[in-house]
């Protein structure tokens, strides 16, 4: 069980080989005139033996918590540490402020041959983050008190809100000849989705601690990795593949958010304790 602890430390610590691995990939795995991928790339399957590593270490660091996935959420994820209530507003704080910057560029950015029901759906996404923000916000005192049908209900909309972001972003990437080079943050997406999923299973299903713990660590990896390795890949001089503002800004999105899990895994892999004695203290 101790070496669980060091779960979210080896989830950051992993995100610099990853971002590194991104860059060259974005650097040197694309031809110059066309932009498409480049024939014999090797950097993307050093990358991608990379975080299929990262998930066997994630999964063998995270089995431990099996054995508590009969503990009540207070016990697994209560907590009134100033850190992880720090780390919960400033991703709540980011994605408010993202969801009307993106809200901003939807209304602003002119896209030939956009279906009207993409740009609802790009309305509706940028409403959700902003009420995905207010909500981890909250989130983050509700987890130092005793858990209600309210507070659970806070869970329900990073859930909604992570499908959302994975159906923009496919629809944004999926016809485009380049998707090779967003794939890694697709998946990575998916995997923001599971542990948003298994974060409010705890609360309305059987609990998997394990499985939170290991899609926290495997997101956190993959979004950083993936938008860390863009921006480092173009102060290195990639320039054949161009990320629109709205693809940066889900980028960072997707980011935000790993703030939260990474604060949730923490706690997580922690030591449990009731925060109901150290609330009647208060």
């Amino acid at each position: 069980m101790k070496w669980t602890k060091a779960l979210p430390a080896a989830a950051v610590i992993l995100c610099v080989p990853g971002a590194v691995l991104r860059a060259l990939h974005v650097r040197f795995g694309f031809d110059a005139p066309s932009g498409l991928p480049a024939a014999g790339d090797r950097w993307m399957w050093y990358l991608t033996a990379l975080l299929v590593l990262c998930a066997v270490l994630y999964a063998v660091l995270a089995a431990p918590l099996r054995a508590q996935k009969k503990l009540p959420f207070e016990q697994l994820l209560g907590t009134q540490a100033p850190g992880f209530r720090m780390m919960a507003v400033i991703a709540g704080l980011l994605l408010f402020a993202g969801g009307l910057g993106y809200l901003y560029l939807t209304i602003t950015t002119v896209e030939e041959d956009v279906a009207a029901w993409a740009r609802i759906l790009e309305f509706v996404y940028s409403v959700v983050t902003v009420l995905c923000g207010c909500c981890m916000v909250v989130l983050a005192k509700a987890q130092g008190e005793q858990m209600n049908a309210q507070s659970a209900s806070l869970t329900l909309v990073p859930l909604l809100w992570s499908c959302l972001h994975l159906l923009v972003n496919y629809r944004m990437t999926s016809v485009d000849p380049n998707l090779p080079s967003f794939a890694f943050g697709l998946v990575a997406d998916v995997m923001l989705v599971l542990a948003f999923y298994h974060l409010a299973r705890l609360l309305y299903s059987k609990p998997r601690p394990a499985s939170l713990a290991f899609c926290c660590a495997v997101t956190i990896t993959m979004a950083v990795s993936d938008l860390g390795g863009v921006g480092l890949g173009y102060l290195m001089g990639a320039g054949t593949v161009e990320w629109t503002n709205k693809m940066l800004l889900r980028g960072g999105l997707s980011v935000a958010a790993c703030v939260l899990l990474l604060g949730e895994l923490a706690v997580l892999c922690g030591d449990h304790e009731d925060p109901a004695p150290q609330a009647a203290e208060e």
